[in-house]
């Protein structure tokens, strides 16, 4: 299996060999740092029931300390597709009291199936913007489905301009039939999910595929710059 393709990093490879600069890293992008990720976890009501949590990408788990905060008996799964990035968070719960609720799970949550009416609530941070809006519906419906009757999902992530979002996409396009016709990727091989690549879209590409996905009450919660937060539900 190749580890890079035309420069494309494979996405566990990305992330493991960057796991030791990555919460610095992710500080420093963004300057509203706790006001993001504290709105992320906002959209989840304070309780003390031990609501069930689906984390997708989680990384280091960044998100888990403001989440804990308002769900103190929160029971998370959380998914990652990197094994450094699992070890770090790993390392990070082993002597937090809160160790026995996580669920760490190993692998590609596009491939993955997720139990149906399972879960409260689902969340990503700064992992959506990899794929493509295909890819993205298709796991949206899958997401909708693993929600309990009025769930909620939150994604908290990158968004740019729609002529940006156009020209990324259109260049995405490009490479991916480039790679083709080299015979690097197979014919029907696609790029998001397997490689390393930024594919941000707009708030209203969002809005729309997150309602085509099958969700309803579909908002913004939170803006600036080039980070929103976004909160839809499953019908009751």
């Amino acid at each position: 299996m190749r580890d890079k393709c035309n420069g494309f990093e494979r996405m566990a490879e990305f992330f493991d060999r960057r796991v030791d600069t990555y919460e610095a890293h992710m500080r420093e992008i963004m300057p509203a740092f706790d006001e993001f990720y504290s709105s992320v976890a906002g959209q989840i009501p304070i309780t003390s029931q031990p609501l069930s949590i689906l984390d997708l990408g989680c990384g280091t788990g960044l998100e888990l300390d403001f989440v804990f905060r308002r769900v103190p008996g929160a029971r998370i799964t959380a998914v990652d597709v990197s094994p450094d990035m699992l070890a770090r968070l790993e390392a990070k719960l082993s002597d937090s009291p809160h160790r026995p609720q996580v669920s760490i799970v190993r692998g590609s949550y596009l491939t993955m199936a997720f139990p149906e009416r399972s879960f409260d609530h689902a969340i990503s941070v700064q992992t959506m913007h990899h794929f493509t809006p295909a890819t993205k519906r298709s796991l949206y419906s899958r997401i909708a489905r693993a929600l309990k009757p009025g769930g909620s999902y939150v994604e908290g992530d990158y968004v740019v301009s729609p002529e940006e979002e156009k020209s990324r996409l259109a260049q995405y396009a490009e490479i991916s039939e480039s790679l083709r016709a080299d015979g690097l990727i197979g014919k029907d091989e696609v790029l998001d999910g397997k490689y390393h690549i930024d594919i941000p879209l707009s708030i209203e590409s969002q809005v729309a595929i997150l309602g085509e996905a099958g969700f309803a009450d579909v908002k913004v919660v939170f803006r600036q710059g080039a980070a929103a937060v976004f909160s839809a539900r499953t019908a009751c």
